[in-house]
Order: C-alpha cells, then sequence, then structure tokens
C-alpha cells in the first residue's frame, strides 16, 4: 500500500507539471505562429520595396530610398531573429512536454499493474476504490447537469440575438419615421418588427426561466448570481400598446435594445464560469481515474 501511495503522490506532480507543460506549448505555439506572420510580413514589405521600379527611382533621387530599404531589412531582421528564437521555444517546451506525457504514462501503467494486485489481495483497498468509484460517478453528474445548464444558457444567448435583430430594425424604422412623413405601409412594418420582437421577447423569458432552474440544479448559487436572472423578462418594457408619440415608440424600442444588451454580457460571463467550472471537473474525474 505504501508503494502504490508513493505512486500515486508522484503521479500526482506529473499530472501538474504535464498540465503546466501544455500551457507552456500552447503559449510558445501561439508566439511561433505570430513570429511566422510578422516575418512574412516583414519580408512581403522588402520584396515590394525593391520591385517599385518608377517609385525606386524617383526615391533613390530624393534620398530615400536607401533609408526606407535599411529600415525595411532591419526589421526583416528583426522579425527574422524573434522567429527563430520563438522557434526554438518551442521545440524545447514540445520536447518538455513529450518527456513529461512519456512518464505520465510509464507510471500510470505501474499503477494500473499495482491496483489490480492489491484490489485482488487487500479488502480495505477495493473498498477505496469503490469510493472513489462513486465519487466519479457523482463528478460525471455534476458535469452533465453542467453541460444542460451551459446549453440552456447558449439557447437564451441565441433567444436575445434573434430579439435584438428585430429590435434593431424596428429602432431604424422607428428613426426614420421621427424625420419623414411615413405612409401607412411604413407604419405596419415599423410595428410588425415590434410584435415580432415582442414575441420573440416573451419567449426568451422562458428560456431565461429554464436558464435558472438548470443553474440551481448545479448548487453553485453562492456565485453564479443566477438570481439575477428569475423574473428578468417581466422588467422587459415589451408592451407597446397605447402608444402616444413615435418618440415613445423609440425610447420604449431603446430601453429593451439596452437590457437586452446588457443582459447578453451578464450571460456570456456566466457562462464562462461555467466553463470554468467544467474544466476543472474534468481534471477532477481524470485524476481519479488515473489515481485509482
Amino acid at each position: 500500500m505504501e508503494e502504490y501511495e508513493a505512486l500515486q503522490a508522484k503521479l500526482k506532480t506529473l499530472l501538474k507539471k504535464e498540465t503546466s507543460a501544455k500551457i507552456r506549448y500552447e503559449e510558445n505555439n501561439e508566439r511561433y505562429e505570430l513570429a511566422k506572420e510578422t516575418f512574412a510580413k516583414e519580408s512581403a514589405d522588402v520584396e515590394k520595396l525593391q520591385a517599385e521600379s518608377l517609385s525606386t527611382f524617383l526615391k533613390r533621387l530624393v534620398g530615400n530610398y536607401d533609408k526606407k530599404l535599411d529600415k525595411e531589412m532591419q526589421e526583416k531582421l528583426t522579425a527574422k531573429m524573434e522567429l527563430d528564437l520563438s522557434l526554438a521555444l518551442l521545440l524545447e517546451a514540445r520536447e518538455d512536454l513529450a518527456a513529461i506525457q512519456t512518464a505520465v504514462e510509464q507510471s500510470t501503467a505501474q499503477i494500473k499493474q499495482l491496483k489490480d494486485f492489491l484490489y485482488r489481495q487487500d479488502p480495505h483497498f477495493r473498498e477505496k476504490i469503490t469510493d472513489e468509484e462513486i465519487k466519479r460517478a457523482q463528478l460525471n453528474q455534476e458535469l452533465l447537469e453542467l453541460d444542460e445548464a451551459s446549453a440552456a444558457g447558449e439557447r437564451a444567448l441565441e433567444g436575445i440575438d434573434d430579439a435584438l435583430k428585430d429590435l434593431d430594425s424596428a429602432d431604424s424604422f422607428s428613426t426614420w419615421d421621427m424625420f419623414t412623413d411615413s405612409s401607412l405601409i411604413f407604419d405596419m412594418m415599423k410595428y410588425d418588427k415590434i410584435n415580432k420582437a415582442e414575441a420573440k421577447m416573451s419567449r426568451l423569458e422562458q428560456l431565461l426561466e429554464n436558464y435558472t432552474k438548470e443553474l440551481k440544479d448545479l448548487s453553485l448559487d453562492t456565485y453564479l448570481s443566477y438570481e439575477k436572472f428569475s423574473g428578468m423578462g417581466k422588467t422587459f418594457d415589451i408592451f407597446f400598446d397605447n402608444l402616444f408619440s413615435d418618440w415613445d415608440t423609440k425610447a420604449k424600442i431603446g430601453r429593451n435594445i439596452d437590457m437586452l444588451e446588457t443582459l447578453g454580457r451578464s450571460i456570456i460571463d456566466l457562462q464562462g464560469k461555467l466553463k470554468l467550472n467544467r474544466q476543472e471537473l474534468e481534471k477532477q474525474i481524470k485524476e481519479s481515474e488515473t489515481l485509482f
């Protein structure tokens, strides 16, 4: 059992190193890709300058060509140095990651072999494995509920986008209406957009209620602040009956647009938190599967 626990400790350390190595590799890969783009741009600038025949002749006459070419060549050289450095760092990061992943695979194989032996020989170990399997089942259920909440959030964002399209269109019609002598057909088109937006915002209220329910199921209300979405639809100024003026119409449309955009930003922020939670759950599940 002591050997197994020592292997667990070693593997935990390797998994942490693997996570850091992956981040380092991704960062260096991004740096290398950016360096490639920069070098290609600077090379193209030099080639373009050298290919400009008439323009080059005129610049030589006024003494600007050599200075311009020297500047472009220096920028190309700087870009090449960055490209070479970023490639070296990328290759080093890739080798480091590969070495750590090899060590993880070896330790995982060792711990699996030892686990099979202990499972047959030690009743207490079997009990511990069973407890860990129950824990993994709970984590997987949380992962499922989190995915359901995220899907509900995406549907709510789509509902916001749909409503905003009609409101933006209605706002354009309303602005035009205030400064022109619009026809009856024009007014009908404007109110058709308003009616469509109102219907979509009523549907959005249902989507928000479902999102709230899914968030409650996660038991993450201590910091996800789902309460702000509860009954949010009731605050929308979506009842366009008895409008007294074009100004009143436009003002109501504007208030709805502002509220929808604010709500959309809040949901996007919340979806980001759910994504981070998902990554943490996946990490816990993977570690449990690897160590037990």
